[in-house]
């Protein structure tokens, strides 16, 4: 079905503008998301003429509804289910997750509108469970008015913002009416709209939050969670990978290459040394130290480099001094003030075989060398109460938490 997409009129944009003052007040942490959207009229699906039927209360709710699915980015986490996700079934699993959350809050919604009571469902749960328990045929023909629609081509549904295919009543991205808002700017509002549901929560005079918004706004300024033993091991693994890489010319083999009266050198690589630097200051972590020299012993182990050229230098928390140690297992810590790394990590720079690599265990607390070093430097940051805010920008820095 041919859908006619056009900007609104004078008229149509007052209307527009009272529903999202409406819905701006029973759900105020998305007024920012409401505002930057760019609405156009679309005949024949969700058009002007519908919203005046409704009123300012009922469109202000289904815009709400609307935002929702974008600020929740359920067309992103659809990419997460894999290609033979079912469209018509995550859209809807958006639509219950979204609805429960707007009901609860007082949010004017249409008669009829689904729900995971109305599908058999718990309330209060997550997109991605409610995909999982929804079968494929309790999931074709539903959609947010509650009406069997869906079979009328790619119309039905609330668009590629939910996670549907792109549907005939949506403009290109580049299209000048009404541009798109990209991702940069998407994730900017989203994080202002997580911020605002934040401060929303701790003021209980504003009214009942969802818990659905809380628990999505936990996660999003939360951020990612870093793998940390898997990017410790990979900045080791790739620093020994350098070292060894550095391969030169030397006369102190021939090469296999003959040339009459001319003594060619032989291609010499290197033995990679590693030296390890342990900040035994009292405010490290011992569990989280004992773990990440586990994973830095294992990629040395496995680089091929034995004890003889692997260096464990335990710098003293009192007096900056260092001591060499035979084992990792060796080190212990021990209380104390304040640590300077800088004299670890020349007592390192020191050691002969100069390393090619030097590994910092420490919590940050600690000046560091105004210049780089010769050999690549790897800080694993450490304890409860570290910090990377002072690490060198030419370090490969890897924050280790607890497991």
């Amino acid at each position: 079905m041919s859908v006619s997409v056009r900007v609104l009129n004078a008229d149509e944009a007052r209307l527009l503008t009272a529903a999202r003052l409406v819905a701006v007040e029973k759900a105020p942490y998305l007024a920012h998301a409401l505002f930057s959207t760019h609405p156009v009229a679309a005949e024949g699906y969700v058009d002007p003429a519908t919203l005046v039927g409704w009123g300012p209360a009922l469109a202000g709710g289904v815009l709400v509804h609307e935002v929702g699915h974008l600020v929740r980015a359920h067309a992103e986490r659809a990419d997460a289910l894999g290609a033979d996700y079912d469209p018509q079934r995550w859209n809807l699993a958006g639509d219950i997750a979204i609805n429960d959350d707007l009901l609860a809050a007082g949010v004017h919604l249409p008669d009829g509108v689904v729900t995971p009571a109305a599908l058999g469902l718990d309330e209060g749960g997550i997109e991605e469970v409610y995909y999982a328990a929804l079968s494929q045929h309790t999931a074709s023909g539903m959609r947010l008015d509650g009406v069997d629609d869906r079979g009328g081509g790619d119309d039905g549904g609330c668009g590629s913002g939910a996670g549907d295919p792109p549907a005939s009543w949506e403009l290109p991205a580049d299209d000048p009416s009404a541009p798109a808002v990209g991702p940069a700017d998407a994730s900017m509002t989203r994080r202002r709209v997580a911020q605002a549901v934040r401060e929303h929560a701790t003021n209980r005079s504003r009214g009942h939050l969802p818990a659905g918004w809380r628990r999505w706004a936990d996660q999003m300024l939360a951020g990612p969670t870093i793998p940390w033993r898997r990017v410790l091991a990979s900045a080791v693994r790739r620093a020994i990978a350098h070292a060894a890489g550095c391969h030169d010319y030397a006369y102190s083999r021939p090469g296999r290459r003959r040339i009459p009266r001319i003594v060619t050198p032989a291609l010499r690589r290197p033995l990679v040394t590693v030296a390890v630097v342990v900040d035994t200051s009292g405010s490290m972590g011992q569990s989280e130290l004992d773990a990440a020299m586990a994973e830095v012993k294992g990629v040395i182990t496995a680089a091929g480099i034995g004890t003889q050229r692997l260096v464990v230098l335990a710098c003293d928390a009192a007096v900056g001094a260092t001591s060499r140690v035979r084992r990792v297992e060796d080190v212990q810590l021990v209380g104390g003030g304040g640590t300077d790394m800088r004299v670890g990590i020349a007592a390192a720079e020191a050691i002969r075989p100069r390393p090619d690599v030097i590994v910092v265990f420490t919590d940050g607390y600690t000046p560091w060398p105004d210049r780089p070093t010769r050999a690549r430097l790897v800080v694993a940051i450490i304890g409860a109460q570290a910090t990377s805010e002072h690490t060198p920008d030419w370090a490969t820095t890897v924050r280790v938490t607890a497991a």
